[in-house]
């Protein structure tokens, strides 16, 4: 977990719960549930492959467009929180 996820969860004020032993557990928890339900909610905008296919031609790349850019999000979202080398 990097140190964007740790300040959110600072802001929300969390506090250490006996279900988790220790802090950092409850904001791995966090960032994990809230990265999974953002990630899941935006998934749902992707356009499946059967209905671009039945558009018009000059529909399709408009489609294929929109789920490249849902495609970015998802990836975006997928990393958040997750230090990667560049």
């Amino acid at each position: 977990m990097n140190q964007q996820i740790r300040e959110l969860a600072d802001q929300a004020r969390f506090v250490k719960t006996s279900e988790y032993p220790s802090q950092d557990e409850v904001f791995e928890k966090f960032a994990e549930l809230l990265k999974q339900a953002i990630y899941d909610r935006v998934k749902e905008e992707l356009i499946p492959d059967e209905i671009i296919a039945q558009e018009p031609e000059q529909f399709r790349e408009y489609l294929k467009g929109c789920n490249g850019g849902t495609v970015d999000a998802l990836c975006h979202i997928r990393n958040f929180g997750v230090d990667i080398d560049e």
